[in-house]
């Protein structure tokens, strides 16, 4: 009897210690459910403040980088976004916390933190936003856990006004000429609906803007056929501007419209280089510090990022391209538009086309000269990159050195007559490089003839760049073809004409579409 009363007071003890035991693991799952509840609210608080903040990068005048005020405007919203998820606001209302990165903010009742950094990983255009909360424990407390913070980051970028323009100049200062003609020559744009839309033009694509000057000025000289509509702030010196071939245009102004916030890619941290097979040379995505020099054979770019910090990509003859012969190669798209494609496949990273980057003090040319050899380059852009942003074909920094007004660090200027040459550019050309008075100049030169051929139908015409023409100041040279051609302006709309469009002779520039320009992702979007 003694033993078994003995063991009795033994189970006792054990049931004892387990209902402890177990009413701390009751405790401590009914906790643990709660800091689970409260990770989802916290990280959403980051996500809104992420979000928010990085709207605040968007440009809103003529400058598409990130100025301090903007920086700030953006770490202040950032704090006051986090602590909404609470109904609560940082306890210092007038955001001083801000003027620093990183900043660091509580808020005003409930226990909570905030750490925004912007820029962020070396990109002005990304927030980060840490929030830490800090929750009180209810069963856990009989183990000594009275709290324990649960913390979320975010990161977002700004996003960018995506207007789907086919020419833009953005400069806005003074009254200089932010999109310059030179008239020698007939010269057309397209908004990319091949004059279909001539009766009834949607103003919202394909446009045509000039924030200061658009400057065809000369009403008897050759000049330049819209197909779209255009927009120009400052001045009214466009005498020499004719839309669909059958009518002048009205001088009409508009407002300065924000610069396009395009994110450049990310510097590749691997140098770049070229090997030789089979009479081709093979260049590779990377980072280059030197100058490039194409002069002739067949020179294949493999799809990738390739960013110059000096020098830069001079060519002035060879076949060049990003296909896998150094050949143009097209597709058909859903719609019916006729556009380039690379045959190579994607790099590493996923890049599916080529995306030329020019920081520090280096350049894009494609030239040519009577005698010399005709270069023909046909470039297609990615549709996706790993970072930044998708259908850019050439992209000039903002930290790109060469100084304006009148430094060009992108031109082309190939001339029509000597040997055909060709120059198509499937994706946006994007000169961010606004330094100087009127910014940097992006040049761009007619080298086809359409002849007589209908827009609509056959081979796809061969525009020098289809996608966007931006830049600061843009330069429009039409290449002195045809220049004697006779232009015949009718009314092709009812109740003044048939409804025919006329075509007429003109080296092509520029010409919109869908495809291959930056595809809208919002004001900002999250990043990982």
């Amino acid at each position: 009897m003694f033993i078994h009363r003995r063991k009795r007071g033994q189970t006792l003890v054990i049931v004892t210690l387990s209902a402890t035991v177990l009413f701390g693991i009751i405790a401590l799952g009914l906790d643990a459910g709660r800091l689970y509840f409260e990770r989802r609210v916290v990280q959403n608080s980051a996500d809104a403040a992420a979000l928010a903040g990085a709207q605040e990068l968007l440009p809103k005048g003529g400058d598409p980088g990130v100025s301090p005020t903007m920086a700030f405007s953006a770490r202040c919203v950032a704090a006051k976004y986090a602590f909404q998820t609470w109904n609560d606001a940082p306890a210092d209302i007038g955001c001083t916390f801000a003027n620093t990165t990183p900043a660091i903010a509580t808020a005003a009742s409930v226990p909570a933190k905030v750490t925004i950094t912007t820029p962020s990983r070396g990109n002005p255009n990304e927030i980060a936003v840490r929030v830490d909360y800090i929750v009180p424990m209810t069963f856990a407390t009989v183990l000594g856990f009275t709290n324990s913070t649960v913390s979320a980051i975010a990161y977002a970028h700004g996003g960018f006004y995506n207007k789907t323009y086919t020419v833009f100049g953005f400069s806005a200062t003074g009254s200089g000429n932010s999109i310059f003609d030179d008239q020698n020559g007939w010269a057309q744009i397209d908004d990319g609906n091949n004059g279909s839309d001539i009766c009834n033009i949607d103003p919202t694509r394909g446009k045509m803007v000039s924030n200061a000057k658009f400057h065809v000025p000369n009403p008897n000289q050759p000049g330049i056929n819209l197909n779209g509509t255009f927009f120009y702030a400052q001045a009214s010196d466009t005498h020499g501007i004719i839309t669909y071939w059958y009518g002048s245009v009205s001088p009409t102004t508009a407002n300065v419209e924000p610069v396009p916030n395009y994110e450049p890619p990310l510097k590749p941290a691997t140098p770049g280089y070229s090997s030789s097979a089979g009479g081709i040379t093979y260049w590779w995505p990377g980072y280059y510090d030197r100058t490039i020099n194409i002069n002739g054979g067949t020179n294949v770019f493999e799809n990738g990022i390739y960013y110059f910090t000096a020098g830069g990509l001079n060519i002035t003859g060879g076949y060049v391209s990003n296909t896998s012969d150094g050949l143009p190669k097209y597709t058909t798209f859903s719609d019916g538009f006729k556009g380039g494609i690379s045959d190579l496949p994607a790099a590493s990273d996923g890049t599916n086309g080529v995306e030329f980057a020019f920081d520090g003090n280096s350049s894009f040319s494609a030239s040519s000269t009577r005698g010399g050899g005709a270069p023909h380059i046909f470039f297609v852009a990615p549709s996706f990159v790993s970072s930044g942003t998708d259908s850019i074909a050439f992209f000039i920094e903002t930290t790109d050195t060469i100084q304006g007004p009148n430094g060009t660090p992108w031109a082309e200027t190939m001339d029509g007559t000597n040997g055909n040459p060709s120059f198509q550019i499937y994706g946006t050309v994007f000169n961010a490089d606004n330094n100087g008075s009127n910014g940097t100049v992006a040049a761009l030169q007619g080298v086809r003839s359409l002849g007589g051929t209908n827009l609509s139908g056959g081979s796809p015409v061969e525009y020098a760049v289809v996608g966007e023409f931006v830049s600061p100041q843009a330069n429009l040279n039409n290449g002195n073809l045809a220049t004697g051609a006779s232009i015949t302006q009718s009314s092709p709309c009812p109740p003044n004409g048939s409804g025919t469009y006329n075509q007429n002779p003109a080296s092509l520039l520029v010409q919109f579409s869908p495809h291959y320009v930056p595809h809208f992702r919002g004001f900002s979007y999250l990043v990982k």
